[in-house]
């Protein structure tokens, strides 16, 4: 794959994917080597360039994805499920749900200009209604904005259209569709033809994880979902709720991935879903490919099953309600002041110790000994999901700093505030990193941090 990306053009490039998987660092690493290799002994012999050089074969791939996608969307709507929603009817998938298995749904789906515009002719071949869609010519200059299923303009436009419409759903790819977020309607009117109405609200993050616990509990009971490190303690009380194992990682998607396949048939662990809060996912039935408009298709299907089977409107989001979720999320970077990456390394070891001592004082920080990439701190003695984490950047000279609370106060007194002091005091720590943001919201207005 050819792909763009939200980061700058520098950091796009080529994704490859074979049957095993897709290509790691070291799998890139091995082939630049060889590929080098090649060409210096091609150099060295002096072999001229054929003025003809051999034909290279084109293979339309499309309509064999697309009907990967499809086998997708008929095993999720044409099979039997427990009782999640009462009551049901016959669940004989007969010829017309076979033929259009997404017909009776209204589907808006904002590819953003992105390769993830091919997914609007599959769901409309499927049934769909995808009338008020958006973005679904690609255009590699993005007129409406690099798409992003994390940016608050494009979940804004989303939920616009959806509303006025009345969507069952809204899909949101980014720019090479490996990534995917949703609009739900978080109200329903009284008869399934009547269709959706109401309040909508993003599914992403936190939510869209857990979303497939749901998902994933009638499929494969039992099984264990591998994530990025931020995800929330909410999360991991609900998916061990639904008897699914959290196996929280370092974050990048190809770590992500990469733990799942390796954790995958050891011990007993079946890990069917690797996936960030990001939108990255993979799974497991689909070959560990990270690939966002798979996990499109099987949230669709699960909402097209659901609406086939109920007498009664469904609202996907209220499935996940018994997910507690923080009133605050919020990240800050925190940059080194001479661009060094070696300094902000040295900068969190330093916080590290000092982290680690302050929750030996009992001073209403636990330190999570479960994590497994940078330093986890629960902010009120693990009585709800309140935290912090600290960890440093893969690429650049960067601290983040994620904090989670129930409310602004909350997380300035337990959070910011102590942070600022403890990073104040540490004469090496002052002088390396720019703090300034993390000043600015001890004193700011409360509504900055939302």
């Amino acid at each position: 794959m050819i792909t763009a990306s939200h980061l700058p053009k520098d950091r796009n490039g080529l994704k490859i994917f074979t049957k095993n998987g897709g290509y790691t660092k070291s799998d890139i690493s091995e082939l630049t080597t060889r590929a080098a290799t090649i060409a210096r002994q091609f150099h060295a012999s002096n072999t001229p360039i054929p003025n003809n050089p051999p034909t290279v074969p084109t293979v339309d791939f499309f309509p064999h994805y697309a009907g990967t996608l499809r086998d997708a969307i008929l095993s999720e709507v044409c099979t039997t499920i427990s009782e999640i929603v009462e009551p049901f009817s016959d669940d004989e998938c007969d010829v017309a749900t076979y033929e259009r298995p997404l017909a009776g749904l209204h589907i808006v789906l904002n590819a953003g200009h992105g390769s993830g515009a091919l997914f609007h002719s599959v769901l409309e071949e499927l049934g769909a209604d995808v009338t008020g869609s958006i973005g679904v010519v690609p255009d590699e200059t993005f007129p409406n904005g690099v798409p992003n299923p994390e940016s608050k303009d494009m979940v804004f436009v989303t939920k616009r259209v959806c509303e006025e419409i009345g969507a069952d759903i809204g899909v949101m790819l980014d720019t090479d569709a490996d990534r995917s977020g949703f609009v739900l309607p978080r109200e329903m009117t009284g008869s399934k033809e009547g269709g959706a109405s109401g309040k909508y609200e993003a599914l992403n993050g936190n939510r869209l994880i857990a979303l497939l616990g749901v998902v994933f509990k009638e499929t494969a009971p039992g099984c264990t979902f591998v994530t990025d490190s931020v995800t929330s303690e909410g999360l991991s009380t609900f998916l061990e709720g639904l008897g699914i194992h959290h196996y929280r990682f370092v974050r990048g998607y190809a770590n992500v991935i990469g733990k799942a396949m390796e954790l995958d048939g050891k011990n007993g662990v079946d890990a069917q879903v690797a996936i960030e809060t990001s939108g990255h996912c993979a799974m497991k039935e689909n070959g560990y490919l990270d690939d966002g408009t798979y996990t499109a298709v099987r949230v669709i299907g699960f909402l097209a099953r659901m609406l086939r089977l109920s007498k009664e409107p469904v609202s996907l989001l209220d499935l996940i309600n018994d997910m507690e979720e923080m009133e605050i999320a919020r990240e800050v970077r925190l940059t080194a002041n001479n661009g060094d990456i070696e300094t902000t390394r040295d900068a969190f070891e330093l916080c590290e110790k000092a982290i680690d001592a302050m929750c030996q004082k009992g001073a209403g920080w636990e330190l999570d000994n479960e994590n497994r990439e940078g330093i986890r701190v629960r902010t009120s003695g693990g009585q709800d999901g309140s935290f912090f984490m600290i960890r440093c950047s893969l690429h650049d000279p960067v601290l983040s700093l994620y904090m989670e609370g129930s409310s602004i106060s909350q997380v300035k007194e337990k959070v910011v505030g102590p942070l600022l002091k403890m990073f104040k005091e540490d004469d090496f720590v002052r002088e390396a990193l720019d703090i300034s943001l993390l000043e600015d919201l001890a004193t700011s207005a409360d509504h900055s941090l939302v």
